[in-house]
């Protein structure tokens, strides 16, 4: 018997190896049951869930995005198992806080309220966004230190330009980086509220607000200077990883589950992984949440066993496997610096995991900003690149972004 299993992180190699031991595990302990494990980009799983959940032969399990553009649509739409039965008999609450299942995992049937409702599937890894660092290359621009705060941060990206440096390795052909980015800003600039306002729709939010015009005037001013990537366009998220990791560049904005740098320990021992500073120097703050749900589509044909899956792969036993592969699990172990040593992980490694649990410990995790409405990611993607290629205003920007956020959340009132 076949369980049709699907991923979407394509490119994170050091995750993808944590499942394929999940996996053999797993099938070792169910005689007769074989995982075809499909793995896709970010990108792909996004762009094909709603065909794929709404035909006859969907995967048995399957990562959905979060958010209403995604998961609160399938919802409303019954095209998601409703998973409270299961998470009462694993007694999933146990494993994880409940605020990260809300944020992750539930959604009200008629897809409104993000938070509420029904369980519709649950996240096994926690996942945030930071800046990688080479502190080869920033040593030999006379930078001694991660920045602290926002200013710090463009000071040292004009000095990586100055001396032909790539400042920032970057990436918009897939749409995740420039969603990232703009989250990050808005974060920078607006603190914790700026970003939770516009995804769970309170105090009446904009992306007309000054903290969106600064965040866009911010992504057209990178642009005009130099600091992507050339002819950054061209590129995936897991390319600008790549480029970075081969030592091209002084930053790179990335998830914590494409970790580890590829590499032996001799050549990933100068790359850090830290958090994106704000313009106050308050924080830690980022864009921290747990990684695409684990979800079973309604006409899939294995309901228990699926269950049983997503009940094994969000356990304690998978969470050591997990951290050992440098990923940071949705709960983790009390002696976490004593694993984390066990795991002899390269040092970026063990920044994501440090500095990740920082933030959603001591600091401020904030969602996607994309999470906030259907047409949203797409609206960012297409409006960044037009906005960076100097077609379009940073004014004519946010009322692009406004067209694709405004209507929607007026529609749920």
């Amino acid at each position: 018997m076949a369980l049709v299993v699907q991923n979407g992180a394509g490119g994170a190699t050091g995750l993808l190896a944590a499942y394929a031991k999940l996996n053999s595990q797993f099938e070792a302990a169910h005689p007769g049951v074989k995982i075809k494990f499909v793995t896709k980009s970010f990108d792909e799983v996004v762009s094909t869930a709603k065909l794929q959940l709404s035909g006859s032969n969907p995967p048995d399990v399957t990562q959905t995005n979060q958010g209403y553009q995604a998961m609160g649509t399938y919802a409303k739409a019954g095209l998601l198992l409703d998973l409270d039965d299961y998470a009462k008999k694993y007694d999933w609450v146990s494993r994880q806080s409940s605020k990260l299942l809300e944020l992750n995992g539930h959604f009200s049937k008629d897809g409104v309220k993000m938070g509420e409702g029904p369980l519709w599937g649950i996240s096994v890894t926690n996942a945030w966004i930071g800046l990688l660092m080479n502190m080869q290359v920033a040593s030999q621009l006379g930078i001694t230190a991660p920045p602290q705060t926002f200013a710090e941060l463009e000071q040292d990206l004009a000095t990586a330009k100055s001396k032909s440096v790539v400042p920032f390795q970057f990436g918009s052909s897939n749409g995740e980086m420039p969603a990232w980015l703009l989250s990050e800003l808005m974060l920078a600039k607006g603190g914790p509220d700026a970003v939770n306002d516009i995804v769970f729709h309170r105090n009446d939010p904009t992306f007309k607000s000054p903290t969106a015009q600064w965040a866009a005037q911010t992504l057209k001013s990178w642009s005009d200077k130099g600091y992507f990537t050339p002819d950054y366009t061209a590129y995936k998220t897991d390319e600008a990883f790549s480029n970075f990791a081969q030592g091209k560049g002084l930053f790179d904005l990335a998830g914590s589950w494409l970790l580890p740098i590829p590499g032996s320990a001799e050549q990933t021992k100068n790359f850090k992984m830290v958090v994106f500073p704000s313009v106050s120097g308050e924080g830690p703050n980022a864009v921290a949440a747990g990684d695409m749900p684990w979800t079973i589509p309604t006409h899939s044909k294995h309901h228990d066993l699926a269950a049983e899956y997503i009940n094994f792969i969000s356990s304690e036993q998978a969470a050591d496997a997990l951290l050992a592969s440098g990923n940071m699990p949705s709960f983790a172990p009390g002696d976490l610096d004593a694993q984390i040593a066990k795991a002899n992980l390269p040092s970026a490694s063990q920044d994501a995991l440090k500095n990740g649990l920082a933030v959603i410990n001591k600091g401020n995790p904030v969602p996607f900003i994309d999470w906030g409405a259907p047409d949203l990611y797409d609206a960012i993607k297409s409006g960044f690149e037009t906005l960076a290629g100097g077609s379009m205003s940073v004014d004519s920007f946010q009322s692009h972004l406004q067209d694709a956020y405004g209507p929607y959340v007026s529609s749920l009132k």
